[in-house]
């Protein structure tokens, strides 16, 4: 049987925990891209290096943080052009050359607040908008690396892999976990607690990021670096492993 591969991807880094999961992952020989705030990064500049050092890949998730469809095109333009040049730097420091340029939205919002899953925006003002990002992304040198074998028919027909922007197609539901505990939250798919997310994993959905039991296709999972779920982190990949998940990196052209 062939193995399915994994593409780890971690968002809202460096956080104080950074380095206790950039250790386990190197413990455990998985490569992973961190997508990186840029006020983060600019705290925590030393733990990215050392990331960096370890072959751990570094993107660009804005400055702070915003919903890019609440805010005017030049603060988006703003968000990516501030982390990218605090990420050269960083990079530089390490003495390490920077393998490719990554981005990916805050909550996956391209600009939309519609969504792959659920098919974006027909108004040409919106698409135009959308648009405009991808041709600023395309200016810094912003580029989409080769996911090998992801053959979902929503990621490809949403047209995911030919955006500049990195999407996932599997996501943990870790940060349901947070919104739980933080607000009392509840998922409408009842996914907040450790062993719901670990059992969703035995789904065999291949649409909605829910597929990591279909074997039809390799998956870009999603994790977090997020405040008060530190303790889902080493289960979780626990539990990816019993899945016999196979981790690697992105092929960068």
């Amino acid at each position: 049987m062939v193995r399915k591969v994994g593409y780890l991807t971690i968002d809202d880094s460096p956080t104080a925990d950074f380095l206790n999961k950039v250790k386990h992952l190197v413990s455990k020989k998985i490569p992973a891209i961190f997508f990186c705030r840029g006020d983060r990064l600019v705290e925590r500049s030393e733990d990215a290096i050392f990331a960096i050092k370890q072959g751990f890949i570094l993107g660009n998730h804005s400055y702070d943080h915003p919903q890019f469809s609440k805010i005017p095109l030049k603060e988006c333009f703003n968000q990516i052009k501030q982390t990218d040049e605090i990420l050269e730097r960083i990079y530089e420091e390490a003495g390490v050359k920077r393998p490719g340029k990554l981005f990916r939205f805050p909550y996956g919002d391209k600009g939309s607040d519609l969504d792959a899953e659920h098919g974006w925006p027909e108004d040409k003002d919106t698409r135009l908008f959308m648009q405009g990002i991808q041709n600023y992304l395309k200016r810094l040198g912003y580029s989409q690396p080769v996911f090998e074998n992801i053959s979902y028919k929503w990621y490809r027909d949403a047209g995911l892999a030919k955006d500049l922007d990195v999407y996932w197609t599997y996501y943990t539901f870790d940060c349901a976990v947070a919104d739980y505990r933080e607000k009392g939250t509840k998922s409408p798919h009842g996914y907040y607690h450790l062993r719901t997310i670990i059992d969703r994993m035995d789904e065999d959905v291949p649409d909605g990021c829910r597929g990591l039991n279909f074997r039809g296709s390799n998956d870009i999972i999603l994790m977090h670096d997020y405040p008060g779920i530190e303790d889902l982190f080493v289960p979780l990949i626990r539990a990816l492993l019993k899945k016999g998940i196979y981790f690697k990196l992105p092929l960068f052209m």
